[in-house]
């Protein structure tokens, strides 16, 4: 009797079910994927709003507890010898360049209120404003 010899290897339809799956897999996880790094920007955000906040609440305590001013430029917490009470400032997740106070993603907005005796500090994340203090 002659013995037959089994084919080796996948056929056509199995490996057109591993590459079905593997999609799926993908069309799943990619999304996921994407909502996470928005996610970690937003909370680098949240952590850059943080250290502006210990620059503004330093800057307080060396100027008998007054609040600096926001200047048009940006340029805040630096005190007359040119010493920056944030160091290092803060980086724009979405852009790579330093936050600076304007009203897109990933920047900052500062308003000095009560006269010098308060502030409103926002992070501009991709969700929505993050506010210190909470309002």
């Amino acid at each position: 009797m002659k013995q037959r010899r089994q084919a080796e290897g996948f056929t056509l339809i199995e490996l057109l079910i591993v590459i079905i799956i593997i999609g799926i897999l993908a069309a799943i996880a990619i999304p996921v994927y994407l909502g996470q790094r928005d996610k970690a920007k937003d909370s680098a955000v949240k952590g850059g709003v943080h250290s502006i906040e210990l620059g503004i609440a330093t800057y307080a305590i060396d100027h008998a507890d007054t609040y600096p001013v926001a200047l048009p430029d940006g340029t805040l917490f630096v005190d007359g010898a040119g010493s920056a009470y944030v160091t290092p400032w803060p980086e724009n997740p979405w852009t790579g360049a330093d936050m600076i106070h304007d009203g897109d993603v990933g920047d900052y907005t500062y308003t000095q209120t009560g006269g010098g005796t308060g502030f409103t500090l926002a992070g501009h994340m991709s969700d929505g404003d993050f506010v210190v203090p909470p309002q």
